[in-house]
């Protein structure tokens, strides 16, 4: 019986170091079809804030070290970057390309939006690969509201696709207590919003769940859009390459994409490891979230409202519901959901039935949130109206609004909810004084042949800004003012 138990267990090893063999070697052999690396993508910046110095850092010195780092990627620059530079439109050009001079500051850092009077404060945290330019709109416009807004920069942004080479989701959440406990210290005596896109949202929800673990105060509101609580599960495996990815033979293994860098706001090149640290960080806050139903604290949250597409290829939203949405039991608390384009002409071509996770979403609520469906009021007209289910109420409200799907848009998308149509890097329809349009990552419509564009079909079919985005900057007004839902938009 022994003997039998000792070939077992020999060959299950041998069985899976094999197969963990076989899945690093082709990973590996995939990756060396990757265009070589640049100086951006090989680069390690030493000025990044790392969790280790969370304990000796505040907002005004998180400040000044992440001067040092851009400092030190000026220098970089100059010296190594600008030489490799081979695309007129990159983001690391002197002065920076069209699209960043378009604005009248640097979004790729952390600010502050201050005003007269304030009647709140607000921490914004943009998404993975992103920058503190993905909410900069929602920013500003939070701060006309006489809302104080800090937009915050996480570590390994802004800067090079290889600062998210090395980073973990530790340093990211240390990042978000330095604010947050400025917040805390400074401002204590006004409403604390919390705004979080993509994995920003993500660590909003584990700070709250952090905070009600240790009997700590939390945010008055959390503000989520598209949030990242739903990624592949082979995600965390990400990270097996780098047994032979050490070695500089095998360097473009540590790399799911290798693009140029001609988005100013937004790496296009992705490291594995960023994937890795955002399977880690969602399942983390899984196993909080778990914890905090177990312990009967569900009730502790803040109100929580979210906005997602009913389609997204980044998260998926019925995850959205089954781990965070779960432990929701507040009537203040909202799910927003965009349908999918339902125009008849529409309905052929769109690969799967969204009414089946529409249902699926609704029977999920039941008596715990509010949950409301943006979509067409019916299939021959592109107009919209909001249908919404209250946690006691099996029937619904309509509410028609004054928005309408334009004529080529068939689905939101992950990237899309916090941009204005009129976004002067991602908009679709933005124009200059004359009212001409002018070109920008949201509008570009090129045709010809497959394989010939350094940029993927995919991303130029992938919408870049909102034709809602009026929508979901009225409903933060309404939750930071605690105001009735209205149609001025």
């Amino acid at each position: 019986m022994l003997k039998l138990l000792t070939r077992f267990v020999k060959y299950s090893l041998v069985f899976i170091l094999g197969g963990l063999f076989v899945f690093v070697a082709g990973d590996i052999a995939l990756s060396l079809r990757h265009p070589e690396l640049q100086p951006w993508h090989t680069i390690k910046l030493k000025q990044e804030f790392n969790a280790s110095m969370a304990q000796a850092s505040d907002w005004d010195s998180y400040l000044q070290l992440e001067q040092a780092l851009f400092n030190e990627l000026e220098h970089y620059n100059q010296t190594i970057i600008q030489p490799a530079i081979q695309l007129e439109s990159s983001r690391y050009q002197a002065g920076g390309n069209k699209l960043q001079r378009r604005l009248g500051q640097d979004w790729n850092r952390s600010y502050k939006l201050d005003t007269q009077q304030p009647r709140g404060v607000a921490l914004l945290v943009h998404g993975l690969s992103d920058s503190p330019y993905s909410l900069k709109t929602i920013a500003q416009h939070l701060n006309s509201q006489g809302i104080i807004a800090y937009g915050l920069r996480l570590p390994g942004h802004g800067t090079l696709p290889s600062g998210l080479d090395d980073i973990e989701w530790q340093d990211w959440l240390a990042a978000v207590r330095i604010v947050d406990s400025h917040i805390r210290q400074q401002h204590n005596n006004l409403p604390y919003y919390y705004v979080g896109y993509s994995m920003g949202a993500a660590l909003g929800v584990k700070l709250t769940l952090d905070a009600i673990a240790h009997n700590h105060k939390t945010p008055d509101q959390l503000v989520l859009l598209s949030p990242a609580l739903g990624v592949s599960k082979l995600a965390r495996f990400a990270n097996l390459q780098r047994i032979l990815s050490g070695n500089e033979m095998f360097a473009k293994a540590r790399w799911l994409d290798v693009r140029p860098e001609y988005d100013p706001y937004k790496y296009n090149s992705f490291t594995k490891n960023a994937g890795r640290q955002i399977a880690l960080l969602i399942n983390q806050t899984y196993a909080d979230i778990e914890t905090l139903k177990k312990r009967g604290k569900a009730n502790q949250l803040p109100p929580v409202i979210s906005f997602q597409s009913v389609v997204d290829a980044t998260v998926n939203a019925v995850d959205l519901v089954d781990k965070l949405y779960a432990a929701v039991d507040n009537d203040h608390s909202e799910l927003v959901l965009f349908d999918v384009n339902q125009m008849s002409y529409y309905k052929d071509i769109i690969s799967y039935d969204p009414d089946s996770i529409i249902q699926a979403l609704r029977r999920l609520s039941a008596s715990k949130f509010q949950l409301t469906l943006i979509t067409n009021h019916n299939e021959n007209t592109p107009g919209v109206t909001e249908l919404t289910w209250s946690p006691d109420d099996s029937d619904f409200t309509r509410r028609p609004l004054p928005l309408a799907w334009p004529q080529d848009i068939y689905s939101l998308s992950h990237t899309s909810l916090p941009f204005p149509p009129h976004d002067p890097v991602y908009g679709y329809n933005f124009r200059n004084n004359e009212g001409r349009d002018i070109a920008t990552l949201g509008n570009l419509s090129v045709r010809g042949e497959q394989g010939v564009l350094t940029m993927p079909a995919g991303s130029l079919l992938r919408l870049r800004s909102n034709p809602f985005y009026s929508y979901i900057e009225q409903r933060i007004t309404e939750v930071i003012t605690k105001k009735s839902p209205t149609n001025h938009y």
